[in-house]
């Protein structure tokens, strides 16, 4: 979960709290910094992908609801299920709905802490190793001489010799970490079956470590995902996945629950069939994708959700019971609402968007290996050259220089991964404009590239240093966004930069997202979204393109603006999708 101020958080006994939840307790409205306690009392149950801002209270035995959002000041009373954007009371909760907590003896616990200290470790450590052998690789290349033609002895020339070695060298680091965790994964821990179980038990520890090898793959495996190559990655997981699936950045999965069917497609930061955990008790269940059914960003599909075919879910909605869908369906929002029809992008053969040819599979898979192994690349070229360059200074015993370089280095990597990137758009790409182009096409692979190592770089290292600073709107400025004067950002989802216009004043959230194109129907459609001045976007809101907020409005937290509408100035909205509160002025 994310936590913007952790001394004003205050926990009961038995608390369960999900995946990838949001404790928003520290936000920036009207040029003040606002801070609020967020408080859960004892058996308190707040699910995955839940919003809490600051002031928010949940009582004993009360239920916030995955993909929910609990405003300033929002109670949850005991005994209460609350759900939605905004949340609203449901209805009641039953405790005696959960069996018993199950007791738990002190020796199990002293075991189960030992095994997560072990876990940790292995994991960690296994991870770690991979990299040796792509030095190992690079010595080679080196002693052989090779690229003897760009030897070098400024610090520039050994960079761009040892960037060309290192993607042969990144290449095999990335194949390595999927072969530990596949050998962790099938080595040790059989498949995992549907059921309830207890979190003090064998088949909570197997699930747990399960995960953090998922987890900590992603810092290696980060730029498979959106390419051709992420199916293989989690049918390697366990994953039963169909042809021509694609799939992105996809949280809490489960690989022996997850079902996806033929030409199925998951979208960015979609929550996809995690486990549930309640009262002491883990609950899974298979969750099914079914064929050609798509998965918009930020999306909540709670385990146990059985997408028939060719359903369509919008962007941050929360999946509808199963016995309300059938196939053909559009449902948005939180709670979801069928939506009788949607815009359809049709006049695109299906060459470009279902059924590419041989050769356009492959340059797009020649595209895809490039930005998987490139952003290791550079990791692996600072790391050889700082080791080579700082040996005979470390031998010399001259600490205090060694100390003074490496800060200097940290500094112009953090710098050199934001240029890298900055180049790679501005050449690649130039200025992104309106457009609407089929998935299988150049253009979006290259886009789909620069997006890849703007996330797995450009961010990690540089960028989310910079959120909350006046900095970070110079950075989006000079990637082509329009940003006003005194605008505050805590936020970097952003991706289509030019299309992004921000009038003066305006206040970005953490999580909130000018969202710039859709991949609907297998069609890549961008266009602008602008936001006008004093705009205040609250923590995880959206608003997609075609989209045009006034000045001086209000937007709650996960609220999403619908592409295409007109946020009236001076007005506050809230929920999913943002409806009207208030007249703001």
């Amino acid at each position: 979960m994310t936590v913007r101020a952790p001394e004003l958080l205050q926990f009961g006994d038995n608390v369960s709290i999900g995946n990838a939840v949001n404790i928003e307790n520290a936000r920036v409205e009207r040029g003040r910094l606002l801070l609020g306690r967020v408080t859960l009392e004892d058996d308190a149950f707040v699910s995955s992908y839940a919003i809490l801002e600051g002031n928010t209270l949940v009582e004993r035995h009360g239920h916030l609801e995955g993909q929910s959002a609990l405003q300033d000041g929002g109670v949850v009373p005991a005994n209460r299920v609350w759900k939605g954007s905004p949340a609203r009371d449901a209805h009641a909760f039953d405790p005696s709905a959960l069996p018993p907590r199950p007791h738990t003896g002190q020796l199990r616990r002293a075991g189960e802490a030992l095994f997560f200290v072990f876990g940790i470790l292995l994991v960690a450590t296994l991870f770690f190793m991979p990299v040796f052998p792509s030095f190992v690789l690079i010595d080679w290349f080196d002693e052989r001489g090779a690229l003897a033609w760009l030897q070098a002895s400024t610090i520039e020339g050994q960079l761009v010799r040892y960037f060309v070695l290192a993607l042969p060298a990144s290449a095999v680091l990335v194949f390595l970490t999927m072969l530990v965790s596949a050998a962790i994964r099938w080595g040790f821990l059989p498949r995992i079956q549907p059921g309830r179980y207890a979190v003090h038990s064998n088949a909570y520890c197997k699930k747990w470590l399960v995960s953090h090898i998922q987890e900590s793959s992603l810092n290696v495996l980060h730029g498979i995902y959106a390419t051709v190559y992420a199916p293989f990655w989690y049918r390697l997981l366990g994953a039963k996945v169909g042809r021509d699936a694609e799939i992105s950045t996809a949280l809490g999965v489960v690989p022996d629950m997850l079902t996806l069917g033929d030409e199925t497609f998951i979208a960015d930061a979609v929550m996809l069939g995690d486990e549930h955990v309640d009262g002491g008790w883990m609950t899974m269940q298979p969750t099914v994708v079914s064929n050609r059914s798509f998965v918009g960003n930020g999306s909540y599909i709670p385990d146990g959700t059985i997408l028939p075919e060719g359903v369509l879910v919008g962007v941050h909605t929360h999946a509808p019971d199963n016995e309300r869908m059938t196939a053909g369906d559009t449902w948005l929002g939180s709670p979801p609402i069928r939506l009788p029809a949607r815009e359809q992008v049709g006049g695109y053969p299906e060459h470009l968007t279902y059924k590419p040819s041989l050769l356009r599979r492959l340059g797009r898979s020649l595209v895809e290996a490039f930005r998987i192994v490139a952003p290791h690349a550079m990791v692996i070229t600072v790391g050889y050259t700082v080791v080579l360059d700082l040996m005979p200074i470390a031998g010399a015993g001259h600490w205090g220089a060694v100390i003074a370089y490496l800060a200097l280095i940290g500094l112009a990597y953090g710098i050199g991964n934001y240029l890298f990137v900055l180049a790679f758009k501005w050449l690649l790409l130039g200025r992104y404009e309106k457009r609407a182009e089929p998935m299988w096409t150049p253009f979006v692979w290259l886009s789909e590239g620069v997006t890849n190592m703007y996330e797995g770089i450009a961010v990690p290292n540089f960028m989310r240093y910079l959120r909350g600073t006046p900095w970070l709107p110079v950075a989006f400025r000079l990637l082509g966004c329009h940003i006003g004067k005194g605008v505050y950002m805590d936020t970097t989802d952003i991706t289509e930069f030019d299309c992004v216009h921000i009038g003066d004043h305006s206040e970005l959230n953490a999580l909130s997202c000018p969202q710039t194109h859709l991949f609907e129907d297998r069609v890549m459609k961008i266009d602008r979204v602008d936001i006008g001045s004093k705009v205040y976007l609250g923590p995880r809101s959206a608003v997609l393109y075609s989209a045009r907020v006034g000045d001086n409005a209000r937007l709650g937290p996960l609220t999403l603006v619908m592409k295409g509408e007109h946020i009236p100035a001076a007005t506050s909205w809230v929920g999913l999708p943002a409806a009207p509160l208030r007249a703001a002025g």
